[in-house]
């Protein structure tokens, strides 16, 4: 299709002006003082997910299946590792409390069905559901494309601050070496390495607790259900705690953590900048479905 746009033009040049080159395209405005990762609508696309959800459910209640509804749609934040910070622990209190771990986010409950017809009724709801939405199929396309560009911000992130983790590597070995954790025999310094590298046994989450809650009316006895379970604290072995703290300590007499801090912005600036394409063109129309979505669970 381009090269016959492009044969076209040639051949009409000697009878009408070319037409002016398609504009660049460019990032959305940011209010001010906002970072440059805030041009990701991650609010908006954790409500088209739950509008999404909410049809989905709906759909299965109307064709026999309520069930699942009656569980609740508890909505789930997309791309969360936007939220959390580039490196971890930074302060002394959070070493003490979570090491290098984090919790483990709450589980829905869940109907583990087996019956064939069920799964051919989800098939057409995942959807027929989103008609309510727009044209599913674009509709599915441009939720994962847009998932696709958080993961990607996410990911290039990471690569920058584990770029500056390596420039500071010689110098952060060295201070933990000086409070008593040093790296094992033959080992050298990853920036992916885990603890143990350092001879570290890390901790683990607390055990699971499920909430107690009736089996949902109408589900046949022989259908398994698994309650919800909330969220489940990491808990750090007491070495781990200890290194954490001293990584902390090290971060800050490095200048590691001021170097992070210093090429933040620059850093989130650079790579939205690097998907600038994706920002312009996919921003507006997440915008569009998003408000959508909120029509569609206002009614519900």
């Amino acid at each position: 299709m381009r090269a016959i746009a492009v044969l076209g033009v040639l051949l009409i040049a000697t009878s009408c002006a070319a037409e002016p080159a398609p504009r660049a395209p460019e990032l959305p405005p940011l209010p001010a003082g906002a970072r440059p990762f805030e041009l990701f609508r991650r609010a908006d696309l954790t409500l088209v997910d739950q509008a999404d959800r909410a049809l989905f459910l709906e759909c299965l209640a109307d064709n026999g299946y309520p069930q699942e509804r009656a569980l609740g749609n508890e909505s789930v934040e997309a791309v969360t590792g936007l939220s959390r910070p580039p490196i971890s622990p930074r302060t002394e209190a959070e070493a003490r409390k979570y090491g290098f771990g984090t919790a483990l986010p709450a589980e829905p409950a869940t109907i583990d069905r087996k019956d064939p017809a069920f799964f051919a009724v989800a098939d057409r709801c995942e959807t027929t559901a989103r008609e309510a939405l727009g044209v599913p199929i674009e509709v599915a396309g441009l939720r994962d494309r847009y998932a696709q560009l958080g993961n990607a911000l996410v990911q290039d992130r990471a690569r920058k601050v584990e770029a500056i983790l390596v420039a500071y590597g010689k110098k952060l070995v060295a201070c933990l070496a000086g409070r008593g954790h040093r790296l094992q025999a033959g080992a050298t310094f990853s920036a992916r390495g885990d603890l143990k590298q350092f001879g570290i046994t890390t901790g683990s989450h607390a055990p699971a607790k499920p909430t107690p809650v009736r089996r949902p009316a109408g589900l046949p006895a022989d259908v398994p259900y698994k309650p919800a379970v909330p969220p489940r604290e990491y808990r750090p072995s007491k070495a781990e705690a200890a290194f954490a703290v001293s990584f902390v300590r090290c971060g800050q007499q490095t200048g590691l953590f001021a170097a992070i801090d210093r090429d933040g912005l620059a850093i989130e600036q650079q790579i939205v900048e690097r998907h600038v394409s994706e920002f312009s063109g996919l921003n507006p129309q997440i915008e569009a479905l998003a408000a959508k979505s909120s029509e569609v669970l206002r009614g519900r």
